[in-house]
């Protein structure tokens, strides 16, 4: 597929091209130099240390490696046929003009998710795609909004882009091709801001919605025209899109018997009618006359197809042998394919060297991975995949327990629990029959999983060749009805009236600045849109605690810097952080929450205690454990129930994490606040009550001690 991508570039004139990559597989393919009828010089960056798109563009900005403005950035699975010197010269235009365009996106019209009594969709589209783009026409197309969420209920557009742009057309029927021209400032802001990691995400999202003047970096769009295909092959549903495509010639000159340069001398296909294409070079196939095929279909080199079979819209790779009565139905078959005699194979992707057995039905969706086997009149259910790969690395749900003073027990527990699930996964004849060979492959367990969100499994599903995207896209659909109706519960947890001295009312925000509880106001210096406690929480949790937690304290710190925080935000980010990965049950007694909470102040401690330079660090400690036990969830209800608050907050204080003073601070607060307050309930619990008065009796006997030494020092004085 990359061979495509680097054809596309020697075509349009690139005379220096650099790959990057992680795995040697693509470094060896690359220097096999197959595009010998190029003059582009290929350079491989191969670091394994590389771990997103933004540590490969500052990997890029650190060798100095890109000299030339502007330079072509471009995913390696994009599939284009574009003529891309037009867009060039637009944007080399725009530079000279404002050095603040730094970067084109090339963007494609395939039509938008469109409602009726059936949609429809573009089946380039992941299943995931929900683009929403904000062009200004008046302005070259400059992109004002970029936006790609699938669950996002709404999109904002902030008020001062209506006032400096006549016109804003909000669009969703564009895909975004991949390819971009840039112009050597986009390396310098990816170096500058280190926290940056996806191109479109995050820089292109964050870059648009900036309001001041001065501060914009302009993304422009660039719209295809309608004789141009891009797409991206993101799973395998857009590769057999993709692929269809090709084989019907709506990428031309990119279509079968037009090969990259260099396979012109190994492989030479020919068109014939009804779209069918086959290989002649190699050596002749062999089709049973009773046999139907029919197209847009290929086949490769030395295949046998026996009698009696319906072949439709099947890729058919090299030396693959297809027994008699076999149905293919929108399959591709990647070379040394045996299909045995009655097997009947439905929109799905056999690797190399895979084996189906007389009778069996592989179902649509499925994916067979290399040399393996589906045994004798098996059926594999739609949408599996399979593996020679044996998933040993089964999870332990009780891993995070070890500390507890039953760990003998948990540790018996977690055996047991292990054993089951691995003769539950051993059991693959079922899925394969006895005599196959195989594993079934799911989707990694994620415990962090936002339970609004979809799940690993449905996104795995979705991504599938033959699944109706039309379901999703329905229950999107719906999830955005219901949010303009109904208020959600979860929101009006975050949101309160306010009532001010002038009988105005104003919405408070639990996402605010230092406390969970100011006004919510757009902090100068802040990109707009940016929820600086929920990016903070997320560097957190996505911090590895084999790191130094030195390391942890410099991105924080960048991050504070970047989006005018304060470390108030950094504390309380991360103490919800540090609860999120306690992973707190229902089951789970205070004796055990506090033992969790301990152990990972171990770790955590440090790091609170540094950024916790005064009063208002400390009380925003308390107040993100006041919002975490009152958000709901398994979390929030553990949190609320007595006496834990109690205990986590007593727990803080011996640990030096918070002092006697914030806490006390704290509590005149909720004192003073109206007894319908959400968190009243909470600050009124008993045990709450009992340790606050303890604390207030410990403050009292320390001020009379210091005020009797005085009095004594006085005394001697005398």
């Amino acid at each position: 597929m990359i061979d495509y991508a680097i054809e596309f570039l020697a075509g349009a004139g690139v005379e220096e091209l650099f790959v990057v990559c992680l795995q040697d597989q693509v470094e060896e393919h690359i220097n096999k130099n197959t595009w010998t009828n190029s003059l582009m010089q290929v350079t491989v960056v191969k670091d394994n240390s590389l771990t997103n798109t933004g540590d490969a563009l500052r990997e890029l900005d650190k060798r100095n490696l890109v000299q030339s403005d502007p330079f072509i950035l471009m995913f390696g699975d994009t599939v284009t046929n574009v003529d891309i010197k037009p867009a060039l010269m637009a944007h080399k235009l725009r530079h000279k003009k404002d050095s603040a365009a730094m970067m084109t996106l090339l963007l494609k019209e395939v039509g938008g998710w469109k409602s009726g009594t059936r949609p429809i969709y573009s089946p380039l589209r992941e299943s995931q795609d929900d683009l929403v783009i904000g062009l200004d026409p008046s302005e070259e197309n400059r992109i004002l909004v970029y936006e790609d969420c699938s669950q996002a209920k709404k999109t904002l557009i902030p008020c001062s882009f209506f006032h400096s742009h006549s016109q804003i057309d909000l669009r969703r029927d564009l895909l975004d091709c991949g390819i971009d021209i840039c112009s050597p400032d986009v390396l310098a802001r990816f170096s500058d801001e280190f926290d940056y990691r996806d191109i479109r995400k995050e820089f292109v999202t964050n870059s648009v919605a900036e309001e001041e003047e001065g501060l914009q970096n302009k993304i422009y769009g660039h719209i295809l025209g309608s004789h141009e295909y891009a797409a991206r092959v993101h799973d395998f549903a857009t590769y057999a899109a993709i692929s269809r495509d090709l084989l019907l010639r709506w990428c031309y000159p990119v279509v079968p018997e037009n090969l990259p340069s260099g396979y012109e001398r190994h492989y030479r296909y020919v068109l014939q009618r009804h779209y069918i294409y086959r290989e002649q070079k190699k050596g002749r196939t062999m089709i049973g006359r009773s046999t139907t095929l029919s197209g847009p279909s290929i086949v490769g080199s030395h295949c046998n197809v026996g009698e009696c079979c319906t072949i439709e819209s099947t890729v058919m790779g090299h030396e693959c042998q297809i027994g008699c009565r076999v149905t293919l139905t929108g399959c591709h078959l990647w070379g040394n394919v045996v299909v045995e005699e009655g097997a009947r194979v439905q929109h799905s992707i056999l690797s190399r060297g895979v084996i189906i057995r007389a009778g069996a039905v592989v179902s649509e969706g499925c994916v067979i991975g290399r040399d393996c086997v589906i045994g004798r009149n098996v059926v594999v259910p739609k949408f599996t995949r399979i593996t020679l790969k044996e998933d040993t690395d089964i999870e332990d749900d009780f891993s995070d327990f070890d500390h507890f003073d039953d760990d003998d027990q948990n540790q018996e527990e977690a055996t047991q629990e292990q054993a089951v699930n691995k003769s539950a996964f051993l059991s693959n004849p079922d899925i394969v029959g006895s005599d196959g060979k195989g594993f079934m492959w799911t989707p990694p367990i994620d415990n962090h999983e936002d339970e609004e969100k979809i799940s690993l499994t449905d996104i795995t599903t979705s991504q599938s060749i033959g699944f109706d995207r039309i379901e999703l896209y329905k229950q999107r659909m719906s999830n955005q009805r219901e949010d303009i109706i109904n208020f959600d519960i979860e929101s009006l947890k975050e949101l309160q009236y306010n009532k001010n001295d002038d009988d105005t009312f104003t919405f408070r925000s639990y996402h605010g600045d230092s406390g969970l509880d100011k006004p919510q106001s757009q902090a100068l210096g802040r990109q707009r849109g940016v929820d600086v406690i929920k990016e903070l929480m997320t560097i957190c949790l996505e911090h590895e605690t084999t790191a130094p937690i030195e390391n942890l304290a410099i991105e924080l710190n960048s991050f504070k810097f970047s989006q005018n925080a304060s470390y108030s935000d950094c504390t309380m980010a991360t103490m919800l952080g540090i609860l999120e990965k306690m992973k707190v049950t229902t089951s789970m007694k205070a004796g055990k929450l506090v033992a969790a909470l301990k152990s990972k102040l171990q770790y955590w401690g440090p790091l609170l205690q540094k950024m916790s330079i005064g009063l208002d660090e400390e009380k925003s400690i308390i107040k993100a454990l006041e919002h975490a036990a009152t958000c709901g969830g398994d979390l929030g209800s553990t949190l609320s129930s007595q006496p834990n608050f109690r205990f986590i907050l007593q727990t803080l204080h011996d640990k030096e994490i918070i002092n006697e003073e914030a806490i006390l601070s704290w509590a005149a607060e909720r004192r003073s606040e109206p007894s319908d307050n959400i968190f009243s309930k909470l600050f009124n619990q008993q045990p709450t009550q009992d340790f606050l008065e303890w604390l207030e009796e410990d403050d009292s006997d320390e001020s009379d001690d210091d005020d009797s030494d005085k009095d004594t020092g006085n005394e001697s004085e005398s």
